[in-house]
């Protein structure tokens, strides 16, 4: 089931880069497997899964015969790092930009919770950057398997 977690992400990232807003960030994966480019030359989104909840609450016959469900809850982290010789000011405003715009992407209602962090400086990228965090929900079923 936590490959749909991972499906469902990558389709509201998806609608994400659509919107006008932010067509011009650069979306990545946390950690990737290259090297990010340093200094950064564009506003630039990190997108970690922080986390998986899955809940006890067994979701089943109740709904259908033969199926199987939970809620998971799902921690989203996205970075957004600012070009060289970018204010704080501008990262303030591209990170609202982006704030909206998940929100307006959020077709399935998942996001439970957002929170946008305050501007602070990486020293790792060697520039500023803020952190916009989601708590998704997802009820995820299945098919049980007679033995």
């Amino acid at each position: 089931m936590t490959s749909l977690i991972d499906n469902n992400i990558d389709e509201l990232i998806k609608r994400v880069r659509r919107r006008t807003a932010v067509s011009d960030m650069v979306f990545v994966t946390a950690y990737p497997p290259r090297e990010l480019p340093n200094p950064f030359d564009k506003y630039t989104v990190t997108v970690d899964n922080t986390g998986v909840r899955q809940s006890q609450v067994f979701i089943g016959d109740t709904i259908g015969s033969g199926l199987k469900g939970r809620l998971y809850e799902i921690g989203l982290t996205m970075r957004v790092y600012a070009p060289r010789d970018t204010s704080a000011a501008a990262l303030l405003r591209m990170s609202a930009q982006l704030f909206d715009a998940v929100e307006c992407c959020d077709d399935d209602n998942a996001i439970t919770d957002m929170e946008m962090g305050e501007v602070k400086y990486d020293t790792t990228s060697r520039t500023i950057c803020r952190d916009l965090r989601l708590v998704l929900s997802y009820i995820l079923t299945g098919r049980v398997r007679h033995e």
